[in-house]
């Protein structure tokens, strides 16, 4: 096969694996957007809103937690292609919603939609990237999350009238309901990915579809004795798949550390990225410049993971991810003084927040996929994912515990330093010689 064909091949993967991520993205940044405009409509307090906010995170953690394993056993396409229609189905659900009760709900129900996607996403784009690119094709796949992100600014900025406008409406203003309705637009890419989207080639030779395997390992340049050897260490050791394999001794402790890790990135980008608009306002800023640090946030999480996940395929992964969490800690510290610093300075400790969070956040998805077997992939994603979103649930109330900016952005910092103390740690436990002190083989595709 030309390298030209395969090249083009894996690239059909990743985008349609992109663009579900972009929804991810998408969704989580209308809800930041939109709280002045929902409060108003409804006359909510700021606590009724991180409650449904947390109860959509809520929603993700179910969704990672049941969706990892069912797509190992069942195929990572049938779960991929099921999760991105209930997120549509329930966007349209949101835009549409007669009373705050409902739009929770519905909020609740995307979230099971949007969990059960990731875990599917990223292994298929693990499995089908260059074995020397694995990095930087997860990092490529997840700047879709902040480009998404981008995208939902862009058409808050354009949709939602100014908070000054939105607070004296009568009766009042309903534009957020438009930016809903364009997060169920994402149906109209099902049809694409219904037909383009392959099967995990290991997947069909694990269940015994050999010659469909290998037909897909041939179209998209794949290599099948690899696969085939996999599957053959695996028989010998006899260790099962799923979570039985994900929990086994060979991966506990790396899978306890990694959940930990996880917690610490979610609540880096789950809290500081929900009340920043609103964090900005309080210090006297306007609603725009709420809104234009929200996608300054967003624009750093796109250059971080690109930049970062270069690094980790040329470096190894602590070189980068340590200094990251530094880049995010100092970056709040930054915030914490936004009134000092004046809007432009708002905006620059905005860009260094995002490459220090989102894009610390985007490339420990692809640490993890790399540390685990194509037989339990998904479902060492979906678990570390689902219990590291208690990390996501806390990262909203952070910003209603503490009563000013400055402390909550203070506060957000406690993660970042921690994260880089647990990553350096797991860089220690995972070098061949730790691992087999321990009694763990095996050969790891990442490099710490």
């Amino acid at each position: 096969m030309q390298p030209s064909i395969q090249k083009r091949s894996c690239l059909v993967v990743l985008g349609l694996c992109f663009v579900t991520l972009i929804a991810d993205g998408f969704d989580l940044i209308i809800y930041g957007a939109t709280l002045p405009s929902l409060m108003t409509q409804w006359k909510l307090e700021k606590s009724a809103l991180a409650d449904v906010h947390s109860l959509t995170l809520l929603g993700l953690m179910v969704g990672f937690l049941i969706a990892g394993p069912l797509a190992d056993r069942f195929g990572r396409r049938i779960i991929l292609l099921g999760g991105c229609t209930w997120f549509s189905i329930a966007c349209t659900l949101c835009a549409f919603a007669p009373s705050f009760q409902m739009f929770g709900v519905a909020r609740v129900i995307a979230g099971i939609g949007l969990g059960s996607v990731v875990p599917s996403a990223v292994a298929l784009t693990a499995e089908y990237a260059p074995r020397a690119r694995r990095q930087l094709y997860n990092g490529i796949m997840l700047v879709g999350y902040s480009v998404g992100g981008i995208l939902a600014s862009i058409v808050a900025l354009i949709v939602l009238p100014r908070a000054d406008v939105v607070a004296a409406a009568i009766p009042p203003d309903e534009s957020w309901r438009i930016l809903y309705g364009f997060a169920a637009l994402f149906l109209v890419a099902l049809p694409i990915m219904y037909f383009k989207l392959p099967e995990s080639a290991s997947y069909l030779h694990f269940q015994g579809r050999t010659e469909e395997a290998e037909i897909l390992a041939n179209q998209f340049g794949l290599d099948f004795d690899e696969i085939k050897a996999e599957k053959t260490a695996h028989d010998a050791l006899n260790s099962g798949g799923g979570y039985r394999l994900v929990l086994s001794p060979r991966f506990r402790l790396a899978t306890a550390v990694f959940i930990l890790i996880m917690a610490c990135t979610q609540i880096l980008n789950y809290g500081p990225n929900t009340w920043l608009p609103s964090m900005t306002k309080e210090m006297g800023f306007g609603g725009v410049q709420g809104t234009m640090a929200l996608m300054m946030l967003q624009i750093g999480a796109v250059i971080g993971t690109i930049v970062g996940a270069i690094l980790v395929d040329r470096g190894g992964a602590t070189k980068v991810i340590v200094p990251y969490f530094f880049i995010g800690a100092i970056s709040l510290l930054t915030l914490a003084f936004g009134a000092d610093i004046g809007a432009v300075g708002i905006f620059v400790a905005s860009l260094f927040t995002g490459v220090g969070t989102f894009g610390t956040g985007a490339l420990m998805y692809g640490v993890v996929a790399a540390h685990y077997p194509t037989v339990c992939r998904s479902s060492a994603i979906g678990l570390i994912l689902g219990i590291g979103r208690f990390g996501a649930i806390l990262g909203p109330q952070i910003g209603v515990i503490f009563g000013s900016p400055r402390a909550g952005l203070l506060a957000f910092m406690v993660p970042a330093l921690l994260g880089a103390a647990l990553f350096a740690f797991l860089s220690v436990i995972t070098r061949p010689d730790s691992r087999a002190q321990n009694g763990v083989g095996g050969e790891l595709a990442v490099r710490y």
